[in-house]
This record gives C-alpha cells, sequence and structure tokens, in this order.
C-alpha cells in the first residue's frame, strides 16, 4: 500500500508522459491493487462514441475541439500549483542552506584564532637567577588571562 501511495505521488508530481507510461508499465498494471482501480472494458465502450451514433458530424468536430482545448487548460492549471509547490520547496532548502552558512561563518570563529594570539605573545627568552629557565603558559578555559610560569633549568 504504501508504495502504492508512492507511485501515486510520482504520478501526479511528474506530468511528464515518458514518466507516467513507464510508471504505468513497471507497476500499475502488475500491482493487483492499483490494476482493479483501472477502467474495465465495459466503461470504455459506455464512454466511447461511434460514428453513427452522431447526428451532426460538422458540430461533432468543433464540440470535440473545444473539449480537448478545455482539456489542456485545465491539465495547465493543475501544473501550475505543483510548480508553485515546487519552486517553494527549493526555496526553503535554499534559505536553509544560506542560514547554516552564515551561522557557520560568522558565529563558529568567536574566540581568538591560534594566529592572533602568536602574533600578539611572544616570549623569545626568559631568565632566572641570571641563568635560562623554562618556560610554561597557561590560559584558563573561557578567560583572557594567560599565566606565565618561569621554573629553573635544574
Amino acid at each position: 500500500m504504501l508504495r502504492c501511495k508512492l507511485i501515486d505521488f510520482l504520478f501526479l508530481v511528474f506530468p511528464i508522459k515518458v514518466w507516467r507510461s513507464f510508471l504505468i508499465q513497471r507497476h500499475i498494471q502488475k500491482c493487483p491493487a492499483c490494476h482493479k482501480k483501472l477502467a474495465n472494458q465495459e466503461e470504455i465502450k459506455s464512454l466511447s462514441i461511434q460514428e453513427v451514433d452522431v447526428e451532426d458530424p460538422e458540430g461533432f468536430w468543433s464540440a470535440l475541439k473545444a473539449k480537448i482545448s478545455e482539456e489542456e487548460r485545465k491539465e495547465q492549471r493543475l501544473f501550475w500549483p505543483r510548480l508553485r509547490w515546487v519552486a517553494g520547496a527549493a526555496s526553503l532548502i535554499v534559505v536553509i542552506v544560506a542560514g547554516i552558512w552564515l551561522y557557520l561563518t560568522f558565529f563558529q570563529n568567536k574566540g581568538p584564532s591560534e594566529e592572533g594570539l602568536i602574533e600578539r605573545f611572544q616570549i623569545n627568552y626568559i631568565r632566572v637567577e641570571n641563568k635560562p629557565a623554562k618556560a610554561f603558559l597557561f590560559q584558563p578555559y573561557g578567560s583572557d588571562m594567560i599565566i606565565v610560569w618561569a621554573e629553573k633549568n635544574s
């Protein structure tokens, strides 16, 4: 049933004749549930008209042409809401992608970068009691303070 609903959805969303023909050949004719929805021969015969049944052939063809043009206009009207729906979904995807990109660009790199720290703070050498010493740097999490610890070499 879920597969049949998916096929129905794909049939309605993409009004391309080649696509619809493919769906009919691959699924609708082979699926028993979908096959029951198709018109049987008696229903088709009741809709068809024989040439003998038509009294005025000239009026028939003009009425038939008007009905065909009406059907084409109706099909075009049905296409536009689908197109608007697809355009709305596409624009929603574009807005989401742009929002994620802007968030990652502007809000992710709030803290100082490592290059900025290197350029602003540099220790060339440290001496304790006039001898070279080891230097240790510590920056507490979430703080702008840097602690420098110097220790004599033993």
